[in-house]
């Protein structure tokens, strides 16, 4: 594997999170789809489900 082949990988799995899905009603590996909103001590993302695709809100702390 190429160098930028693995830079690559590492910022998919860093641009996903385990967080409970309402839908599927279990953890799944969520996907950042975009920045909402951006404060000194938080980020309000919106997260898509891998699992079933329905999109929320997160709020991550920094």
């Amino acid at each position: 594997m190429q160098a930028n082949e693995l830079e690559f990988l590492e910022d998919m799995l860093q641009a996903n999170e385990l967080l409970p899905c309402a839908t599927c009603h279990e953890e799944t590996l969520h996907a950042h789809e975009e920045v909402l909103a951006a404060w000194p001590h938080a980020t309000e993302l919106r997260m898509r489900c891998t699992c079933c695709g329905t999109s929320r809100e997160w709020l991550q702390a920094v």
